[in-house]
């Protein structure tokens, strides 16, 4: 009867190879890196869009208070925009205050830059005239983004989309 023999072989030169190679080792480490990269590229670009979310969200609720101040006092109020702010007022009282990060700028079909609620709650002009609906752009320059905030003609309703 035949022996089975376990023996090892020894590969050419004489050496057996355990583990991994340095080159294998960067490779994982540089696959790695890539990932984390694009993860992390990822994780700010959606930090970024609910950054912008937010303030569409808060600065719909800011103008929201105009209206409801412009109806309960019965008094005219403005919304005054800039490129990065807002200011919601009735006459020299302020109402609502908002500063917007630097990412996001703010856009609108508004004359000169203000929009007028009437006593009514209705968008006017300067004059006092009834107004068109008009919008109010959010955009953020990282993510290309916006969010439109639109105020209703006829009814003054302040949403976003």
């Amino acid at each position: 009867m035949g022996t089975l023999s376990f023996r090892t072989t020894t590969p050419p030169g004489g050496r057996r190879e355990l583990g991994y190679t340095g080159i294998e080792i960067l490779m994982v480490l540089a696959l790695a890196a890539i990932l984390i990269a694009g993860a992390v590229l990822g994780f700010k670009k959606n930090i970024n869009q609910e950054q912008l979310d937010g303030w569409a969200r808060s600065t719909t609720r800011d103008f929201d208070a105009g209206w409801q101040e412009a109806v309960t006092r019965r008094a005219t109020v403005t919304i005054t925009l800039t490129s990065s702010t807002y200011l919601v007022a009735n006459g020299a009282r302020t109402i609502r205050y908002g500063q917007l990060p630097s990412d996001i700028s703010i856009t609108s079909t508004c004359t000169s830059s203000i929009c007028y609620f009437s006593r009514r709650g209705v968008p006017v002009t300067a004059a006092g005239a009834s107004d068109v609906t008009r919008t109010i752009t959010l955009t953020s320059a990282s993510t290309g983004r916006s969010f439109v905030i639109t105020i209703q003609a006829s009814t003054g309703r302040v949403s976003y989309q």
